[in-house]
C-alpha cells in the first residue's frame, strides 16, 4: 500500500508542479506578454510519457545534474545519492529476496576465501523482510530525490 500511495502522490505533485510552472507562474513583460517558467508546454507534452520524460523530468533536472561546483551542488549530490537508494530498493521489491540472497552469499564466499570470516555468519532475509527493506528504501530514496529535484529547480529559476 505504501508503494502505491507514494507513487500516486508523486504523480499528483509532479503534475501540479509542471502545470503551475507551465501555465501559471511566470513574469509579465512590459508589453503585457506572460513568460512562463517552462514556456507553456504542459498542454502538448503532458499527454504522452515521452513528454513527461523529455519536457519535464530531463529538461528540468538539468539544473540539478549540472549543479556541481555551484551553490546547488549539495542538491545535486543528494539527488544522485537518493536516486541510488531508490534504485537499490527495486532490487528488493521486484525479487522478494533473490538478489539479496545472492549478495549475502557472495559476501560470505569472499570472507571465507580471504580467511576473514566472522564468527557470526550473515543470513539472507525472508521475503517479508526483503520487501520491508525495499519499501523503506523506495520511500526514503524517492522522497529525497523529489525534494532535491524541486529545491534545486526552484532555487535555479529564482
Amino acid at each position: 500500500g505504501l508503494f502505491w500511495m507514494y507513487d500516486s502522490l508523486s504523480i499528483v505533485i509532479f503534475h501540479f508542479s509542471w502545470k503551475m510552472q507551465s501555465d501559471v507562474w511566470g513574469t509579465v513583460g512590459s508589453d503585457g506578454t506572460v513568460s512562463h517558467i517552462t514556456s507553456g508546454n504542459f498542454a502538448q507534452s503532458a499527454i504522452t510519457i515521452n513528454g513527461w520524460l523529455r519536457d519535464f523530468l530531463w529538461a528540468q533536472a538539468a539544473q540539478v545534474i549540472s549543479s556541481y561546483g555551484s551553490a546547488l551542488s549539495a542538491y545535486g549530490l543528494l539527488f544522485l545519492g537518493a536516486h541510488f537508494v531508490w534504485a537499490f530498493s527495486l532490487m528488493f521489491l521486484f525479487s522478494g529476496r533473490g538478489y539479496w540472497q545472492e549478495l549475502i552469499e557472495s559476501i560470505v564466499w569472499a570472507h571465507n576465501k580471504l580467511k576473514l570470516a566472522p564468527a557470526i555468519q550473515p543470513r539472507a532475509l525472508s521475503i517479508t523482510q526483503g520487501r520491508a527493506v525495499g519499501v523503506a528504501h523506495y520511500l526514503l530514496g524517492g522522497i529525497a530525490t523529489t525534494w532535491a529535484f524541486f529545491l534545486a529547480r526552484i532555487i535555479s529559476v529564482g
